[in-house]
């Protein structure tokens, strides 16, 4: 009989992106990976990346290993578990395990990364966290670094933005005007699957999954636009909305020319959130970025709606 282990576990999600939460110091050294992937897949509590947070001796700074279920790997950076943590750590038990600071209405908090530090602030009233903010930097100098540059994938004009395959809605119905991002069908996801296999082929060829930002300009409510994020239609990992990601569109729109200032500072809301199978929906994801020669120095973002799930523990 294979021994079992007892961890707890929480889980939200940020617009539709499903995040667990775990105390990495209950998981064995070398599990990392497996572990979450048993809480991430089915029969599991599932969900789309799951966040492994570390004590640290520095003063409200925490570190923190994030696995994708995709990739079933590490990964760099999620800026939807940031929003999760925030909202977890002020309206569940999740910080027994931390021993962060909290203070009201403001709680900044550093979380460790393999990107780098991430700071968050979580703004809080009335014993609910009304928003948290996350910035970016560390992913947007993390992509600059991987390199921003056009290609082609599938006969489509893209851009690639680090290692995120960013693409305008109008370039795939342009080439392939069978595709509808109203009602996403199974048409339009082999559409989305040939052009991000063809994407990880050309850049990737020893990945079989990757990041995927579809966004276009015509917002239906009162967004600046619309994103949905196919990461992986193989396995059904279709993001309603991505932290990470939505940072990508907003780097690629200053690279193409949609984003321009005169101050220097940008602030875009996107729809998203509705389900996979539909671009944008009713929340707004709010991203602020500041730019200098053509090119995102710094930048951050909120999600309008970040709800906590389920919190207990999971047999392991």
């Amino acid at each position: 009989m294979v021994k079992k282990s007892m961890i707890s576990f929480v889980k939200g999600h940020m617009g539709g992106n499903e995040i667990i939460l775990l105390s990495g110091d209950q998981i064995p050294k070398g599990k990392e990976i497996s572990w979450s992937l048993l809480a991430l897949l089915p029969p599991g509590i599932r969900g789309h990346q799951t966040g492994l947070f570390y004590r640290l001796k520095y003063k409200n700074r925490v570190k923190v290993k994030i696995v994708s279920v995709s990739g079933k790997n590490f990964i760099s950076s999620c800026g939807g578990l940031t929003q999760v943590f925030g909202k977890a750590l002020l309206e569940t038990n999740f910080n027994e395990f931390l021993g962060l600071e909290i203070h009201n209405p403001i709680t900044e908090v550093f979380l460790e990364t393999d990107a780098g530090v991430v700071p968050i602030k979580i703004e809080y009233q009335n014993g609910n966290v009304t928003r948290v903010t996350t910035s970016m930097k560390p992913f947007i100098k993390e992509c600059y670094r991987l390199g921003t540059r056009s290609t082609e994938v599938a006969n489509i004009n893209a851009i690639k933005v680090g290692r995120v395959l960013v693409v305008n809605s109008e370039q795939i119905v342009t080439q392939y005007p069978d595709t509808n991002f109203e009602k996403i069908d199974k048409l339009t996801l082999q559409t989305l699957w040939k052009i991000h296999k063809d994407f990880l082929e050309k850049e990737y060829p020893n990945r079989t999954s990757g990041d995927f930002a579809v966004y276009d300009l015509n917002p239906t409510g009162n967004g600046n636009g619309r994103v949905i994020f196919p990461h992986y239609i193989p396995e059904g990992h279709i993001e309603p909305a991505c932290g990470t990601g939505t940072i990508a569109v907003g780097i690629a729109m200053v690279e193409n020319g949609d984003i321009k200032t005169d101050t220097g500072e940008a602030e875009i809301s996107f729809e998203s959130g509705g389900s996979p199978f539909m671009i944008g929906g009713p929340d707004l994801t709010k991203v602020e970025l500041k730019i200098k020669n053509k090119r995102v120095i710094e930048g951050s973002f909120s999600h309008s709606v970040v709800d906590i799930l389920a919190t207990g523990k999971i047999w392991i």
